[in-house]
């Protein structure tokens, strides 16, 4: 009797312990039923780009008259972030001898880059630092194609 008690025991023990190894094996393994704890995501902060920027930009225009006149000019001018909502821009532009020119726009989720519209042309900008953004313009009107790529350098940061 002892000898069966005594058995009954090892077998009884070697059960268990093979039961634990493999609840211990199930807990412990990378299978796909296993919850992974949750990454920690960080919104990248977003840039204040509100302000005032002076403006120093290069452009060809390509007329669609009779007598297809090209022409390169260098502008001067100033960008006025006035408004921003999130990573959303409003403002105005304005260049001597021409009308001011309202925008819209968004900076890009990493931070790096922005995208301008007014009503008729698209400026694709690379965010430098703060205080620097380098740009290219362009629009397509029924009269002219023109292309514009320039420095931006903000003189006043607005709160």
């Amino acid at each position: 009797m002892w000898e069966d008690m005594k058995n009954w025991q090892i077998t009884g023990f070697l059960a268990v312990l093979i039961i634990g190894i493999v609840l211990l094996s199930g807990c412990t393994g990378t299978g796909s039923l296993n919850a992974q704890p949750a990454q920690a995501t960080t919104q990248p902060i977003i840039l204040n780009l509100t302000g005032t920027w002076n403006t120093v930009s290069d452009g060809s225009f390509m007329y669609k008259s009779t007598d297809y006149k090209d022409e390169y000019n260098t502008l001067h001018g100033q960008l006025f972030i006035t408004k921003q909502q999130g990573k959303f821009l409003y403002g105005t532009f304005t260049v001597p001898m021409r009308n001011d020119t309202k925008f819209i726009g968004v900076i890009s989720n990493d931070n790096k880059s922005a995208y301008l519209a007014d009503k008729d042309g698209f400026l694709d900008c690379q965010i430098v630092n703060n205080d620097q953004i380098n740009m290219v313009y362009r629009q397509v009107t029924g009269n002219k194609t023109e292309v514009i790529s320039g420095t931006w350098t903000r003189v006043i940061v607005s709160p």
